[in-house]
């Protein structure tokens, strides 16, 4: 069995996958207001009496970011102390990942992708010309879309923009890991490196 956390939606949840087919999937927290702290544990022993989970878990997904600092931290820290306590393959999943599978040599400078996550936060990310990924966190609806982006991706919902010429799609990280599975890196000695955006720039 595979155990995924979401931890960059504003929602956070849990997903057990078997032979690539999600077999349970279930909410931590029901509303924003819900500390992920506080329900993660209880969430997680839920699905460890439904599946024996514990017993039979063989590789851990984490979503690391961008996203809430809070979030990110706690879903980090909690799957490092399973990682650790049953020893086995662990993969971090990031906006990155993302950009990889969904973009081609054709349009991966032109698309970005919005992200919304707990705490009301919200980013958008692309890659410039030099295929590095920009970050930005989005604060004061001051942000302006970069020229080359006619294309966006978002997790929750759609970018509010006035430019009608831009064209938006939703995905699912979930949705991603399954379909991409195979090409994801699992590591026993993985360390998770939250990506946290400060003054747009990444902070581990």
């Amino acid at each position: 069995m595979l155990l995924f956390l979401d931890v960059i939606s504003p929602l956070p949840e849990f997903l057990v996958i078997e032979d690539n087919k999600v077999i349970l999937h279930r909410k931590i927290i029901d509303n924003e207001s819900d500390k992920l702290s506080d329900n993660i544990f209880q969430a997680f022993i839920g699905l460890n009496k439904d599946l024996n989970l514990i017993q039979n878990l063989e590789k851990i997904v984490i979503t690391i970011g961008p996203g809430s600092y809070t979030s990110l931290r706690v879903g980090a820290a909690f799957v490092s102390g399973l990682h650790i306590l049953k020893d086995i393959h662990l993969c971090s999943f990031s906006i990155s990942d993302i950009i990889n599978f969904k973009l081609n040599i054709n349009n991966k400078n032109s698309s970005g992708f919005y992200l919304e996550s707990a705490n009301e936060q919200k980013f958008f990310c692309y890659l410039e010309k030099n295929n590095k990924i920009m970050y930005s966190k989005i604060e004061n609806g001051s942000f302006i879309i970069p020229n080359q982006i006619d294309t966006i991706f978002y997790n929750i919902s759609k970018l509010n923009l006035e430019i009608k010429k831009i064209k938006q799609y939703k995905f699912s990280f979930a949705e991603e890991l399954l379909k991409n599975h195979s090409k994801l890196n699992f590591q026993k000695n993985e360390i998770l490196k939250p990506i946290y955006i400060s003054n747009n720039k990444v902070l581990n």
